[in-house]
């Protein structure tokens, strides 16, 4: 046999060879996926676990979700992707929840004993209210058009017995607290947030102070109300806490939120700490709240460091009336991606707080 013979012979054989092995790689097989699922007894041991350690005494991490999707295309999108150590989850639009967010809920409640609350905004309810006046303001103007000429002769002019418009914001307002204080029975959230992020008083003079007293009665007169009958819920409180003049409310309150979450520096957000601290609330009862980075990628850094890591490395160190009660992470959804771990510094910041082999 020639040596060219000899390589044909073996240039068939290897190609024998390969659509033999072709077959092989291309054959159809069902995949083995019970393999996959996690043993039943090491779940439910880990989950015991868990739950365990959400009643002992820790430094708390809490965190708000928005949870404004409701027909998800992303992982981050779902309720049930947040770390299981998570002590509650504020959500940020706590009504008209769709089934798949209660099952969710229902889950990690059943499984981690996850606190879930709603929460209202003082700055959100204004906002509401200057968008309907804005709207009645728009047709009333259309509608001014329309009778200028027959009113020329009369501008300036008041007719007697007519009273001056009156502030209809405190009504308002009132009727939308009850209305989110109300979600808990709707929907069993375990507690409610109150951000009060109201003006200053110092500079209003005597009927624009009077103006607003009258709205921010409006909004916490319901709440301490909602107190009264629900003692058995948690009550949280964030914001410009140190501008209220009376603060018997807080003293009600389960905790206190010291809000820095627009703080671009630790030592700004830590500001916020001790202002709180300063009106005589005890370092236990205060949570620092700071931001994950935005949608679109800013913020959620201290200089060159996760935000997150930063305020946990420094809650670790007792404040003067003693240990710290710990944080809550704002736009958590937002550190969902990571290449090597989910919610890799929302770990890393629950993790300092409470060291444990998995959170």
């Amino acid at each position: 046999m020639n040596l060219k013979n000899s390589i044909s012979q073996m240039l068939l054989l290897a190609a024998a060879a390969a659509v033999s092995a072709c077959d092989d790689w291309t054959e159809i097989r069902s995949l083995d996926t019970e393999s996959q699922r996690p043993d039943p007894a090491i779940e439910a041991r880990y989950e015991a676990a868990v739950r365990e350690y959400r009643a002992s005494d820790h430094q708390l991490v809490l965190g708000r979700f928005d949870n404004s999707v409701k027909v998800t295309a992303l992982r981050p999108q779902h309720i049930d992707v947040l770390p299981d150590s998570l002590d509650m989850v504020i959500l940020a639009h706590p009504d008209s929840l769709c089934e798949r967010e209660l099952e969710e809920i229902r889950q990690m409640r059943a499984a981690y004993a996850t606190e879930y609350l709603c929460e209202v905004t003082y700055s959100r309810i204004e906002t509401l209210w200057e968008e309907a006046n804005r709207t009645e303001e728009d047709e009333a103007a259309s509608g001014d058009l329309q009778t200028t000429d027959e009113t020329d002769g009369a501008q300036g002019e008041e007719e007697p017995g007519v009273e001056p418009e009156t502030d209809g914001f405190p009504a308002f307002c009132t009727e939308y607290v009850n209305y989110i204080l109300g979600l808990c029975d709707k929907w069993g959230y375990e507690g409610v947030v109150v951000w009060f992020d109201g003006p200053s008083l110092d500079f209003a003079g005597e009927s624009e102070r009077a103006r607003l007293e009258a709205r921010r009665r409006a909004f916490l007169e319901p709440v301490a109300r909602w107190r009264e009958s629900q003692t058995e819920r948690r009550l949280l409180m964030g914001g410009s806490l140190d501008l209220l003049e009376d603060r018997s409310l807080l003293q009600r309150c389960d905790f206190l939120l010291a809000d820095g979450r627009q703080a671009e520096a630790l030592g700004a957000a830590a500001e916020k700490f001790f202002r709180l601290e300063n009106l005589g609330v005890p370092a236990d009862r205060i949570l620092l709240a700071v931001s994950a980075p935005d949608a679109a990628g800013v913020g959620g850094v201290f200089g060159s460091q996760s935000a997150l890591t930063a305020t946990a490395e420094w809650l670790l160190q007792p404040a003067a009336s003693g240990r710290k009660a710990g944080m809550l992470v704002d736009n958590i959804q937002n550190d969902y991606f990571d290449t090597g771990l989910i919610f890799r510094n929302v770990r890393g910041a629950i993790d300092i707080l409470n060291p444990s082999p998995k959170n």
